[in-house]
């Protein structure tokens, strides 16, 4: 999946994820991931797991 990098007013970079992957990853608004800069480029991200309590 490729998406566009947003800017809000204040400079900060985001992006959206729709929907339909959050549901198909098991995602929710809110959840960390993590960053993998892949040798061409590229990012990979990976859902952050919480540690149990």
């Amino acid at each position: 999946m490729t998406v566009q990098i947003k800017v809000t007013d204040e400079g900060e970079h985001y992006f959206e994820i729709p929907d339909g992957y959050l549901k198909e990853l098991n995602w929710q608004v809110g959840d960390s991931v993590i960053w993998i800069q892949n040798e061409d480029g590229s990012f990979s991200l990976t859902k952050k797991e919480k540690l149990p309590s």
